[in-house]
């Protein structure tokens, strides 16, 4: 009976016993804030936005604009077989039309970056080719991209892309870019639901550029273009962005406008961003909870998020 009594009572002690606080990490998210046109939102504080994690509010514990941070920026550009599309240029043979828009892409972002920024030039068909590692030289990089005028073989897009973000770990930046220019078509037979959660932990933002040289035909005119959706899900779940351009009307004013915007905006989107910090108790990647980050009170903003490359910070208790 003394044994018996001494277990109760044991137990009524454990039952009165305090919770172990549950331990916390800081959380770090990196956003950019447009308006409807587009336009970076300048000047935000931190009461200007709402932290939401699975529905539950979250208290900001830093936040800081950082458009002067430096970037490491890997460009991959398709050079499968289906970029052979050719194009009759004034004076010389006829080139492949996909590759050359490709590289003009390429290099007009690079001339938009800054001294300090990275770059990696990559290429794919069946596997990634690393062109140039990750360096600083402007003319080294140029070179390499006025050299790219062959095509491969098949298009192994998927796979790809997450062989390129892996070699992106080796950037000397914690802020990272990927560019992908393809014309996105995958002949692996692999899914892009398949790789869609690993994009939403690779702590960089993909942008991705379409060469298209035909118009997809649709059974429902209204429907977005399977060509149109992979490129936007591979941008969006990355916090990027995405542009399509007809490859047969390369040469025209239209076109050549429009490559020179889109670097225009890559640039300004991987500067104009802010990074803020949250405390949470949960663990797992960012793509498995749902975070959301708003502005409640400032109508007609648009809010993007991603992972900060810096994050996870080690856990502590509280």
């Amino acid at each position: 009976m003394r044994s018996l009594a001494a277990l109760m009572s044991l137990i009524a002690v454990l039952q009165q016993a305090p919770a172990q606080p549950a331990q916390t990490h800081a959380q770090k998210i990196v956003l950019n804030v447009n308006d409807n046109a587009g336009r970076f939102i300048m000047n935000l504080k931190p009461e200007d936005l709402l932290v939401e994690e699975d529905g539950a509010p979250q208290k900001i514990t830093s936040f800081i604009a950082d458009s002067d941070v430096p970037i490491s920026l890997g460009i991959l550009i398709d050079k499968s077989m289906s970029m052979r599309l050719p194009l009759r240029v004034a004076g010389k043979e006829r080139v492949p039309a996909a590759i050359l828009a490709a590289t003009g892409v390429a290099r007009a972002v690079v001339k938009l970056m800054r001294p300090q920024d990275e770059f990696l030039v990559m290429t794919f068909d069946e596997k990634v080719q690393v062109k140039t590692n990750f360096t600083q030289d402007r003319k080294k990089v140029e070179d390499q991209l006025y050299k790219l005028n062959i095509v491969g073989d098949s298009t192994h897009l998927y796979d790809s892309v997450l062989n390129a973000l892996d070699k992106m770990k080796k950037a000397r930046y914690r802020r990272k870019a990927l560019i992908v220019i393809t014309d996105a078509y995958d002949t692996s037979g692999k899914q892009l639901e398949d790789i869609r959660s690993q994009l939403g932990d690779s702590e960089v933002q993909v942008f991705t550029c379409g060469l298209r040289s035909v118009f997809e035909e649709v059974p429902d005119p209204t429907a977005e273009p399977l060509f149109q959706l992979v490129l936007r899900t591979l941008s969006a779940d990355t916090g990027g962005l995405s542009m399509i351009i007809d490859v047969p009307e390369l040469q025209s004013t239209p076109s050549i406008q429009g490559i020179i915007g889109f670097a225009q905006i890559i640039t300004l989107e991987l500067r104009d961003q802010y990074t803020l910090t949250y405390d949470t108790n949960k663990t797992g990647s960012l793509a498995s909870r749902f975070v959301r980050v708003r502005a409640p009170n400032l109508p007609n903003i648009r809010v993007r998020i991603r992972r900060d490359a810096e994050d996870p910070v080690k856990p502590q208790g509280k």
